[in-house]
Formats: C-alpha cells, structure tokens, sequence
C-alpha cells in the first residue's frame, strides 16, 4: 500500500481558498456603479442649484425693472444683429448719454425703438429730447424722441439668443420651468432612502 503524498490535501485547500473570478469581477461593476451613481447625483445637484439660482436672478433683475427686448430688424447691426436679446435697466433720463442704446416709444405709437443716442438737449418744459440713429443707419431718425422719466437704457445684449427666446412657445417655457423643479426635488428623495435606519423615525416640518 501506497502512502498518500502529503503535499495533497494543501493543494486543495490553496484552490479552494481563492475567491471565485465571477464574483471578483461582479464586485468590481457593482464599485463602477456605485461610481457612477454618484457623479450622476452630483451633477443633477449642481445642475438644479444652477436652475434655481438662474430663476433667483431672472426674478430680481424683473423686480428692478429690468426688461427683454429682442431686435426684430438689423439697423443695430452688426454689433446687434436682428434676433438681439437686449436687456434693458431703467434709469433717469437726465442719466442718459450720448452714446448710450435705450429703447424708447416711437412718437405717437406703442411700437418701441431700439437705437443709439445722437444727440441731447433739453426742451422747453423740461423733458430731455433725443436724436436717435441705428448703428447700420446711414442718418439719423427723422424725429426726435421725448425720454421717459425712466427711460430703458440697454445694459447686456446676447447677438442671436432673442431667436431662442420668441421661438420658445408657452407649453416649452412650461416644461422647463418643471424640469428645473424635478431637479431640484430629485436629488433630496434619491438620498433620504439611502439613509434610513431601522427605527430611526425621520419627521418633516409643515
């Protein structure tokens, strides 16, 4: 009878004591996941904080008379091409200059106007009269334009995003105003299941 190697039985327990290839690699897609998880969480955190941020603003800046005008034709070309969005601030007439871009009612109509200041004087009740020219003009505008107590001076202008702004209809505006809400409630109830406990009761406030 044979004796039996003694290097045998180690064997066997070396290979039975390494851990299976398929749950290694399973353990590394489900790190990868979790990875992945969590940038995918960090960005819909920043890009809702983005959104509400960008609503605080457009909120304030209404409130303080701030107001959209998007240029329908070229004559402030080329450096406000048509489909201008111009963001007008009020401000005194008597702080208006040569040189400044307002946008002011044409004579006798609603219609606005949206062109460089020519020249100034005064008139003889005390308004502040202008002559107004479109940068692509080759002349003046044929009458002169009585200011507003707040006349609304251009302050920010962005060449071709009043195209956005008039292509958008109500229902899109709609929409993203909801997303901009889903982003920022997502993220709060993706975490709050996460960390639960068994009996830990969590109370929200009214």
């Amino acid at each position: 009878m044979r004796p039996r190697p003694l290097h045998g039985r180690p064997r066997r327990a070396r290979k039975a004591a390494r851990p299976d290839a398929r749950r290694v690699r399973a353990g590394r897609r489900g790190d990868a996941g979790a990875v992945v998880e969590r940038v995918a969480r960090r960005v819909v955190d920043v890009a809702a904080v983005a959104g509400v941020l960008c609503a605080a603003t457009v909120v304030a800046l209404l409130l303080a008379g701030w107001r959209p005008v998007v240029l329908l034709s070229g004559s402030m070309a080329p450096g406000m091409p048509a489909g201008t969005l111009v963001l007008t601030r009020p401000v005194p007439a008597e702080a208006v200059r040569v040189g400044d871009v307002v946008t002011v009612p044409l004579p006798g109509s609603a219609t606005p106007v949206t062109h460089r200041v020519a020249r100034l004087r005064p008139s003889a009740d005390g308004r502040v009269l202008a002559t107004l020219r479109g940068d692509a003009n080759a002349a003046d505008d044929p009458e002169e334009y009585a200011l507003p107590d707040r006349t609304r001076r251009a302050a920010v202008h962005v060449p071709r995003a009043g195209r956005l702004v008039t292509g958008a209809s109500g229902t899109v505006l709609t929409v993203g105003a909801g997303a901009l809400v889903l982003l920022a409630v997502l993220p709060a109830r993706r975490g709050s299941g996460a960390a639960r406990r068994p009996g830990v009761v969590r109370s929200r406030a009214r």
